[in-house]
């Protein structure tokens, strides 16, 4: 799989002021088509960065699910095969999602690398926060190293509990922007999640957190273990995914899985399907580094 795509679509901008976060809507002109009819259950779907949906490092999300719903919270993977079609176009850089201008936009983290047109992106949409779907934040208190604690009854003692991560951003002055691809953990009897690289966790960074997938309308969960990675990517084995390149797949590195476990990954994650003779899913570092043996990462899946 080493001949396939990763291909360098960035461009670096230069200093960007904080204030963009949450103005650019103003600053741009820029003004979304009309949205369709309000969706007010928990809801998936694919988003495709395009010129007129993207400012610089960022693409204005334009969905009934998510407009005008600042409390929504939403989990995103990168996919570079939407329904199995390689547009094959990758954003390199660890994203987040921030709310301004009645929008959700998803980020890139670094603000200075412009999202490619053609980057599209699966989108999970909770319609508001709840016992285990809820925004972690990174205080003194909670923080220590690499790694914010999380202090939920969702995942207190509970060192299965199956988690999902997107990060945030409030969107104004005082944001903290997190540049680091993170995981999930477990320690002192508590999940928490951290920087893979092991560089000290900012505090103020937010987080959104799905535990479990009772809240996810429909997903499965499945851990994926690479035993042998291919190139860049580590080939999922299941009855879930297989031949189907419809399915919509949102993943989190997960450093304690129980077969290897104890693997860090630097690397920003995504998804990727590999078609004929293949026909499988596959989780994918997103600057085309070698997969190496040992990642794990937790997968919520949806059969389409």
């Amino acid at each position: 799989m080493g001949s396939r795509r990763r291909r360098h679509c960035s461009t670096a901008l230069g200093a960007v002021a904080l204030t963009t976060m949450a103005s650019w809507a103003s600053l741009t002109g820029w003004s979304a088509a009309p949205a369709s009819a309000s969706v007010t259950a928990t809801s998936h779907f694919i988003w495709t960065a395009t010129s007129s949906n993207t400012v610089d490092f960022l693409t204005i999300i334009n969905n009934g699910a998510t407009n005008g719903l600042p409390n929504a919270m939403l989990f995103v993977t990168p996919s570079d095969t939407p329904g199995g079609v390689c547009g094959c176009i990758v954003d390199q850089v660890p994203i987040g999602i921030v709310y301004g201008g009645g929008r959700w936009s998803i980020f890139n983290e670094d603000l200075s690398t412009n999202i490619p047109a053609g980057a599209s992106f699966n989108v999970l949409v909770v319609q508001h926060a709840n016992a285990d779907v809820f925004v972690q934040t990174a205080t003194a208190s909670n923080t220590a190293g690499d790694s914010t604690s999380i202090n939920s009854t969702a995942t207190n003692g509970k060192p299965k509990a199956f988690l999902q991560v997107t990060q945030r951003s409030s969107g104004g002055n005082q944001s903290v922007y997190n540049n680091r691809a993170v995981g999930v953990t477990f320690a002192n009897n508590k999940a928490a999640i951290f920087n893979e690289d092991t560089s000290p966790m900012s505090v103020g960074a937010e987080f959104n957190v799905m535990v479990g997938a009772s809240k996810s309308n429909g997903g499965r969960l499945f851990l994926q273990q690479t035993v042998f990675g291919s190139g860049s990517d580590s080939i999922i084995s299941s009855p879930l995914t297989n031949g189907n390149p419809n399915a919509v797949i949102f993943d989190t590195a997960n450093f304690d899985a129980p077969y290897i476990g104890g693997v860090f990954d630097t690397a920003p994650s995504g998804v990727t399907y590999l078609s004929s003779p293949t026909d499988k899913w596959a989780v994918s570092h997103q600057d085309g580094s070698n997969m190496g043996n040992g990642p794990a990462f937790n997968l919520l899946i949806f059969s389409s």
